[in-house]
């Protein structure tokens, strides 16, 4: 994730700071969601990510597997619900990883977590375009794919941070090597683009 969307303030560190990958492996059914601090600096954490999913599918029909993780944070709480869940009152999300701010659980620098998430029912035959989908509005900044909350900035700031708005990484679709979407701040989404449609 690359901008800070909410007058908030910006992680200190270049961007991206924030990087999830859903990865369809090429079948459907199962992705892979992956989730790195990529440039967050000292005492920075993501106290929350917030994704959206296709609008013909029940959210509650994701099944999460047990995190894999490196670093010593606390599992987070996994929220599913269609446009449900708010990032800083703009846009409503259908998913929500709550992440842990208590001292020596959270999510923080150089820390990543990763799930395989199954479809069942309505998610049957689940794949990584599924997770491209802007939030529905709800006044404020945005639409985005994605939104996290970034706690612990400087002298104890906060931002909101997303992907670039207004790119569509599906806007002109070639094949992705291995059904790999990137929800990036950090990625040259803008550029792909331009070198998909040149």
């Amino acid at each position: 994730m690359t901008q800070e969307f909410s007058g908030g303030t910006a992680p200190a560190g270049s961007s991206p700071w924030l990087t999830p990958r859903i990865d369809d492996q090429g079948t459907p059914g199962t992705v892979q969601l992956k989730v790195e601090t990529t440039n967050l600096t000292g005492s920075e954490k993501v106290s929350g990510l917030y994704l959206n999913i296709d609008p013909s599918i029940d959210p509650a029909d994701l099944s999460f597997s047990a995190p894999t993780k490196t670093g010593i944070f606390a599992d987070p709480v996994i929220s599913l619900s269609t446009d449900t869940f708010k990032a800083d009152g703009d846009g409503k999300y259908d998913i929500l990883l709550t992440f842990s701010t208590s001292s020596g659980s959270e999510f923080g620098a150089g820390e990543e977590v990763e799930y395989t998430i199954t479809g069942l029912g309505s998610a049957a035959g689940l794949i990584a375009a599924d997770f491209v989908f802007l939030s529905a509005p709800a006044g404020g900044h945005g639409p985005f794919y994605a939104a996290a909350h970034v706690q612990g900035i400087g002298a104890g700031l906060s931002g909101w941070i997303s992907p670039d708005p207004g790119l569509d990484p599906f806007s002109n679709p070639v094949p992705e090597p291995n059904g790999i979407i990137l929800f990036t701040l950090g990625l040259a989404i803008a550029e792909r683009i331009r070198r998909r449609i040149s």
